[in-house]
């Protein structure tokens, strides 16, 4: 009895031990990052995402070949961070070609690439378990080691902890704390990567119904910039266009603003020839009658004239 019971224990355990393989590759790293998210809100973890293209890049070949596939690798930084890579190379697209469930990760992932704006690879991603973007850094000349990347991972470690505190700022205590933790984090948060703060950037209206903060304003506006920039990178104008729109009728957004956020509705709506060049000129007119003493009207007004005229040549032309 006791000899099955430990062969059924030692079963079990194989069994387990299988189904967590399939997440996770030879170096410990995660393919899809849900998975890779998951395990870092169980244990605490940061999320390390490696974007690279494998064999087809020599940087990237290199970075796994010194980094990633370093016998300590999975030991030590994969222990530390839930790692996800993420490779574009050619035998990527060619593996998902004829595999649904590899095709459809896929275009997960070149979506989430999209909206990080990557411009090179190798390239290295911390973020928070939230899914807020802490870091990213290339692979340059002073870690082409893996003794030289764990000590700029070293070298980042007060900066990460850093916005730990903030993050963890912006649950607790009061509203108005937390809209000043808000703020905080959004200033440490580079430009680029703001994009992933717009859940948190949305709620200081609700947290601050009466504006006592004076900052729901501009939160309104950052949120339906960032909302704009999002729905852009995924390829819809439609809803870009729109998020600049809706800020027309936010009543605790200042009028200035509301005509920058007018015009540059209509300034990707003729780029794009997403509306006719009447709809365009009613954006702004609408942005005009905002502010029209702002020293932006003279250059709004002349826009408004060249559409016209290029209305009345493509009317003549007709």
């Amino acid at each position: 009895m006791k000899k099955l019971l430990t062969i059924t224990l030692a079963l079990l355990t194989f069994i387990l031990m299988s189904c967590g393989k399939s997440k996770v590759d030879a170096n410990g790293c995660y393919e899809n990052f849900d998975d890779a998210l998951e395990v870092a809100q169980k244990k605490n973890k940061d999320i390390m995402l490696i974007i690279s293209m494998d064999e087809d890049d020599e940087d990237s070949k290199d970075f796994m070949d010194k980094i990633v596939r370093n016998e300590n690798f999975k030991k030590e930084i994969a222990e530390q961070y839930a790692v996800v890579n993420m490779d574009f190379s050619q035998k990527t697209f060619e593996a998902a070609a004829n595999d649904k469930d590899k095709s459809e990760l896929l275009e997960k992932n070149r979506k989430l690439v999209t909206l990080l704006q990557v411009s090179d690879v190798p390239v290295v991603y911390i973020i928070s378990k939230e899914q807020y973007l802490i870091k990213g850094f290339f692979y340059d000349d002073e870690n082409r080691s893996y003794e030289g990347f764990k000590n700029e991972l070293a070298d980042k470690a007060t900066l990460i902890e850093q916005m730990h505190k903030m993050i963890y700022q912006t649950k607790i205590g009061t509203a108005e704390e937390k809209i000043s933790a808000i703020e905080d984090l959004y200033q440490a948060t580079n430009p680029t990567y703001r994009i992933f703060l717009i859940d948190l950037m949305d709620s200081v209206k609700k947290l601050d119904p009466s504006n006592s903060s004076g900052l729901v304003g501009k939160y309104i506006y950052e949120t339906a910039a960032e909302k704009s920039n999002k729905a852009y990178l995924e390829g819809d104008i439609r809803a870009a266009v729109d998020a600049y729109l809706s800020i027309a009728d936010e009543e605790l957004v200042q009028n200035e603003t509301k005509q920058i956020a007018l015009y540059t509705a209509a300034y990707m709506s003729s780029k794009t020839e997403l509306d006719s060049i009447p709809v365009v000129i009613e954006y702004l007119n609408k942005a005009i009658a905002f502010a029209p003493e702002s020293e932006q009207v003279p250059a709004i007004k002349r826009v408004i004239a060249a559409l016209e005229t290029q209305a009345a040549a493509e009317a003549k032309a007709e």
